[in-house]
C-alpha cells in the first residue's frame, strides 16, 4: 500500500499520549508539538516535564546548531553560486526544524517510558 501526499505527514509526526499508571494523569504531544519542539528544543523538553533530560536535549540542540553553521559555512565559499547558497540556507531551515522536533519528541517519549508511564500513539 502506498501513501502519498499529506497522508505521509501523519506517519512522520505521530501524536502521543502519556498516561501515569496509577493516577491516570495524561500528557499529550500533538502533531503541532513537533513544530514547537523544533523551534524551542531543550526548553520544550523541560516544559513537557522532562527536566532531567534537559541536558541531553541541549546537547542535541548544540549539534543541530553546529550542523547548521557548517552548512552555512560550506556554502559561503566564493565559488559557490549565490542561488545555491540561498537554496541551501532557506531549504535547510524547515528540514532542521522538522528533524530537531522529531528528536526532541523522541527524548520526551523515551523519558516517560523510563518513568513507567504508558505511552500510546494516538
Amino acid at each position: 500500500m502506498h501513501i502519498a501526499g499529506w497522508a505521509e505527514i501523519y506517519l512522520i509526526f505521530p501524536p502521543y499520549r502519556f498516561t501515569h499508571p496509577k493516577t491516570e494523569h495524561s500528557i499529550f504531544v500533538s502533531r503541532l508539538s513537533y513544530l514547537w519542539a523544533g523551534l524551542f528544543g531543550a526548553a520544550y523538553v523541560a516544559f513537557k516535564g522532562m527536566g532531567q533530560r534537559f541536558f541531553l536535549a541541549l546537547a542535541m540542540n548544540v549539534g543541530f546548531l553546529v550542523l547548521a553553521l557548517a552548512a552555512i559555512g560550506a556554502t559561503s565559499f566564493p565559488f559557490v553560486p549565490k542561488k545555491t547558497q540561498a537554496l541551501v540556507i532557506v531549504g535547510m531551515i524547515p528540514v532542521l526544524i522538522a528533524v530537531q522536533g522529531t528528536m526532541m519528541v523522541r527524548v520526551i517519549r523515551d523519558g516517560y517510558r523510563r518513568r513507567g508511564w504508558k505511552v500510546r500513539q494516538d
